[in-house]
């Protein structure tokens, strides 16, 4: 039998031509977009990097924050400290920027965890948050299954089971996050939603084709952008 990892790089190809940015990508070219150089950021929730390896603009430095210890192994991080997002264990005004990706879905206090980003950034600092939307199907499914079914499937992708947490998914969505942003003291300068390519159904090629199709639909339809998988957001203090 083919595996996973395999045939997801197979169906991209024939699906998508190389120059086309997933999502990653896309949150990696906003980084570098919006991070100056020589920048102090702090990856809030950094995690082991396994599946977000990025670069930012040169001169920057990058400490990570987790509450686990997976991020000992993280290679995108200059300085690693334990600690939970919802209470940094920083100063005030620490930073230029902060970075999450994929956190805002896993905590039960988000609203804490961006007055706390507010805190340690400077003036005029930067947040720049990837989170997925709760109303795309891959979340809906994702919120009716239990742990250990979570655990499964992404096994079968080739997801190990430290890097899979419970999802609660009570910051994800556009007005969502626009409030708690602002509530929180930042500007929010960009709020982008976007399908991409469905990774999630690669086990089949005609699962994969069914979900290209969705894919070129809500990214055409302007109408359709709430059923986009991701958002980007950038909230400025």
């Amino acid at each position: 039998m083919l595996g996973f990892g395999w045939r997801k790089e197979e169906l991209r190809k024939r699906f998508y031509p190389p120059e086309f940015r997933g999502i990653f990508q896309r949150f990696e070219d906003t980084l570098r977009e919006r991070i100056p150089t020589d920048s102090l950021v702090l990856d809030a929730g950094c995690g082991s990097g396994r599946i977000f390896r990025y670069e930012l603009a040169p001169g920057c430095r990058v400490v990570g924050v987790d509450i686990g210890q997976e991020l000992r192994d993280n290679p995108n991080v200059a300085d690693r400290v334990r600690g939970d997002v919802q209470r940094l264990p920083f100063a005030d005004a620490s930073f230029d920027a902060v970075l999450s990706s994929h956190v805002m879905e896993h905590l039960p206090r988000p609203d804490e965890a961006l007055t706390e980003v507010a805190r340690v950034l400077k003036p005029g600092g930067r947040f720049l948050l990837l989170t997925p939307n709760r109303f795309h199907y891959v979340p809906l499914v994702a919120s009716l299954m239990p742990q250990r079914l979570h655990v499964w499937f992404n096994g079968r992708r080739g997801v190990p089971e430290r890097d899979v947490f419970p999802t609660l998914y009570r910051a994800n969505t556009a007005g969502r996050l626009r409030r708690l942003l602002e509530g929180a003291g930042l500007t929010v300068e960009r709020l982008e939603r976007f399908e991409t390519e469905p990774e999630y159904l690669a086990f089949h090629p005609l699962s994969y084709a069914l979900g290209v199709g969705h894919e070129r639909l809500v990214n055409r339809v302007g109408l359709l952008a709430p059923l986009r998988v991701a958002i980007i957001t950038i909230g400025r203090k």
